[in-house]
C-alpha cells in the first residue's frame, strides 16, 4: 500500500486540477482540501476524489475556471452562487465571509447554490473555530436522480443524498471540538473506500436494488440505496434529520441561484457566531476545556480503550499521519496514477513519484 506525504498529496493534486483547466488558486484551494481530509483520517473526502473531480470537469459538469459570485446580501446574511465550480472553492471564500461578517454582527449566515462537491464539510465550521468562533454547516440534496443515494425511513430507492452536518466549537490549537457526520449510515466515499479495498462494510449500511438489507458495498452501486443513520430500527431519526439539513443546506442555499428550480435542491449553509460577542474567548474555551475534562473522567465501560472528545480522533490522525504518512489504497493510487500520462503531467511530478512506480 502506497505512503504519501501531505506534500504529495498536495503536488499530485495541484498538478492535475491545473491540467485538467482550474487555475492555481482554485487548484491549491483543492489540493489543501483533500490532503487535510487524508490527514484528518477522512480518506473518503480525500486523494480518492481526484479522479471524480477531472471526470466532472471532462462531462461540463464543474466549470474549474469560474469564480462564486455574490447575490444576495442583507446584514449578517450573504447568498452565493458558485457558477458550477469547486465546492471547495465556494465554500472556503464564503466561510471568509462568514467570519468577517460574524465579527461585525455577531452571527452570520451564508448560503451557497449551484456548486459541486464541497469535499470534508467539517473544514469549514473548523476555520471559523480556528477565528475564535463558532461554526455549524449543512449540506443538504433532496429530489433530482443524481446524488440521491439516501432512502428515506420505509422506503427503498434514493431520494435523499448523505446530507452531512458539521460543527466545531473552539477548545484548543489545532484540536477544537467538532461534530462532522453524514446523516446516513455512511458517507457515500466510505462505502467507496470498502469497495477499492474489496471489505465489506462493518454493519447493514445499505439496501440492495430490492431493497434488502446488505454489508456488501457493491449492492449500493448496483442500484441499492445507502440507509440513513439509525439503519433498519432507529433510521426514523437520520431520516428527519436528513430532511431539516436538506432545507437549511439544499433548499436555502440554491434559492438565490436557482429560484425556479424545484426539482432538485442541493447546496450548503454556514452559520457562524462570534462568540467574543458574548464573554472573552478564553474565559470560554476555559469553560470548554473544564466540561471536556469532566465528561471524560468517566469509569470506562467493558472493552473501551478510553473516552475522546468529539474532534480528538481528527486531531491523533493528523499528528499521526503528519508524522508517519498517509496510507493510500492501491486502488485509489492506481486509478489516480493512470491518470497522469492522460492528462500528460507525469514529467512534472517527478520530484514527488518515481517514473513508474509507486510512491
Amino acid at each position: 500500500m502506497p505512503i504519501l506525504t501531505k506534500h504529495q498529496i498536495v503536488r499530485i493534486t495541484d498538478v492535475m486540477m491545473q491540467a485538467g483547466g482550474a487555475p492555481a488558486g482554485h487548484a491549491g484551494i483543492v489540493a489543501d482540501h483533500l490532503a487535510s481530509a487524508n490527514l484528518a483520517g477522512h480518506d473518503s473526502h480525500g486523494f480518492i476524489r481526484i479522479p471524480q473531480y477531472l471526470k466532472a470537469i471532462e462531462e461540463g459538469d464543474l466549470n474549474p475556471k469560474a469564480d462564486p459570485e455574490i447575490v444576495g446580501e442583507h446584514g449578517g446574511i450573504i447568498q452565493v452562487d458558485g457558477h458550477s465550480t469547486f465546492g471547495q472553492v465556494v465554500a472556503t471564500r464564503s466561510t471568509e465571509m462568514a467570519i468577517e461578517k460574524a465579527r461585525d454582527h455577531g452571527v452570520s449566515v451564508v448560503t451557497m447554490g449551484n456548486l459541486n462537491h464541497t469535499g470534508r464539510i467539517g473544514t469549514y465550521p473548523e476555520m471559523a473555530a480556528s477565528a475564535g468562533m463558532a461554526g455549524i454547516m449543512f449540506t443538504g440534496f433532496a429530489g433530482g436522480s443524481f446524488g440521491s443515494s439516501v432512502a428515506p425511513f420505509g422506503g427503498r430507492e434514493g431520494r435523499l443524498g448523505t446530507n452531512p452536518l458539521a460543527m466545531a466549537f473552539p477548545h484548543v490549537e489545532g484540536a477544537p471540538i467538532l461534530l462532522d457526520f453524514a446523516s446516513s449510515m455512511a458517507a457515500e466515499g466510505k462505502l467507496r473506500v470498502y469497495r477499492n479495498k474489496e471489505q465489506d462494510l462493518p454493519d447493514t449500511w445499505v439496501i440492495d436494488k430490492d431493497g434488502i438489507p446488505s454489508r456488501d458495498p457493491n449492492d449500493y452501486y448496483d442500484g441499492g440505496a445507502i440507509l440513513p443513520v439509525g439503519g433498519i430500527q432507529g433510521g426514523h431519526k437520520g431520516y428527519a434529520l436528513s430532511v431539516m439539513i436538506a432545507i437549511f443546506g439544499g433548499l436555502l442555499g440554491q434559492i438565490a441561484p436557482h429560484p425556479g428550480k424545484i426539482d432538485m435542491w442541493t447546496g450548503s449553509t454556514i452559520l457562524v457566531i462570534d462568540i467574543g460577542h458574548m464573554a472573552p474567548v478564553e474565559n470560554i474555551q476555559a469553560e470548554v476545556q473544564q466540561m471536556i475534562r469532566s465528561v471524560k473522567n468517566t469509569q470506562l465501560m467493558e472493552g473501551s480503550t478510553g473516552v475522546l472528545f468529539p474532534g480528538e480522533i481528527e486531531a491523533n490522525s493528523r499528528n499521526d499521519r503528519l508524522a508517519n504518512g498517509i496510507p493510500v489504497d492501491q486502488t485509489t493510487w492506481g486509478q489516480v496514477e493512470e491518470l497522469f500520462d492522460h492528462y500528460g503531467v507525469r514529467e512534472q511530478l517527478v520530484d514527488v513519484v518515481a517514473p513508474g512506480s509507486n510512491p
